[in-house]
């Protein structure tokens, strides 16, 4: 838990300000959105932040988004309305056809391949919007002698907002190339309990605040159900398993035995050290096959032609 809230906002509103002009935010109608967005007006200026609403169906309309439009209202930031659902039903039929006629299966998608799609779409139309914004910026303010095709820099620097929280980021629980992708992580390293104490602090509008915690990428999903646990539970191995990674303990060595978790019930215990393994890969960068420190070499390559 946080001792000093104040502190923590003025230090993460220090840093949102070292790093953008800028802020596009997708903001779900849940609590972590509703305080990075928060974060963002007042360390930049409400103008400069742009909360996107990117509902699928007239449930997240009704539902997820109107509070959205609640939070930007209040903030007074730019609130862009952005449906997703057309894009999404038209790729899940191609993928739908595609794996049906390249297997001996053809019943309906997981709903997790459905719900991931909608992540994914949603961090398209973010970067699309950052990218956007970065070139009209530059027109309205006549610097069009800048080229991005050249390399040359933007004046403003647009930045996608990420909305993981330490909770969710150590065990996985985002979609990659969707909510796990992002310029920067705001809150990053701070667990639930410390997200709702910020949301306290900004005073965040009591309906997102008491919503469930919910990543809606299908109908009737709740972080709770899906997870098996409550955040509130969570939180003590997943402060353990922070604390050991903090040490350098490596994959190899990471289990559910290690002196942090003593305090830690096993199950939960053994639940983050499982979740974290199985999905490590999404917050780290691609691994690539270093073929030129091999001892193949200069089998490979002839002298003089790339090899070192």
């Amino acid at each position: 838990m946080l001792s000093n809230v104040e502190a923590a906002a003025v230090f993460l509103e220090k840093e949102v300000k070292a790093f953008a002009d800028v802020a596009v935010v997708g903001i779900s109608g849940g609590v972590d959105s509703a305080v990075v967005a928060s974060i963002c007006a007042a360390a930049l200026g409400p103008k400069n932040v742009y909360g996107l609403s990117m509902p699928y169906d007239e449930i997240d309309t009704s539902t997820f988004n109107s509070r959205s439009a609640e939070l930007a209202d209040k903030l007074g930031i730019n609130h862009l309305v952005m449906s997703i659902g057309v894009p999404v039903d038209a790729a899940v039929k191609v993928m739908h056809d595609a794996v049906g006629s390249a297997t001996e299966y053809s019943d309906d998608l997981h709903k997790l391949t459905l719900g991931n799609s909608r992540s994914r779409m949603r961090m398209l139309y973010l970067y699309g919007v950052a990218g956007e914004l970065s070139y009209r910026i530059e027109e309205g303010q006549k610097h069009k002698h800048l080229s991005p095709v050249r390399g040359e820099l933007f004046s403003k620097r647009v930045r996608v907002m990420g909305t993981g929280n330490a909770s969710e980021d150590l065990i996985g629980y985002d979609t990659k190339g969707g909510d796990a992708l992002a310029d920067l992580f705001v809150i990053g390293d701070l667990f639930k309990s410390e997200v709702y104490q910020l949301a306290k602090y900004y005073e965040v509008p009591k309906s997102i605040v008491k919503a469930p915690p919910s990543a809606g990428l299908y109908e009737g999903q709740t972080d709770v159900l899906e997870l098996g646990f409550s955040y509130e539970e969570l939180e003590p191995a997943l402060s353990a398993l922070h604390r050991i990674l903090s040490r350098g303990v490596g994959d190899a060595e990471l289990s559910a035995n290690l002196p942090e978790f003593g305090d830690v019930t096993p199950k939960t215990a053994e639940f983050v050290v499982r979740r974290f393994l199985g999905n490590a890969h999404k917050h780290r960068a691609p691994k690539v096959v270093q073929i030129r420190q091999t001892e193949l070499v200069k089998d490979i390559w002839r002298s003089g032609s790339g090899a070192v």
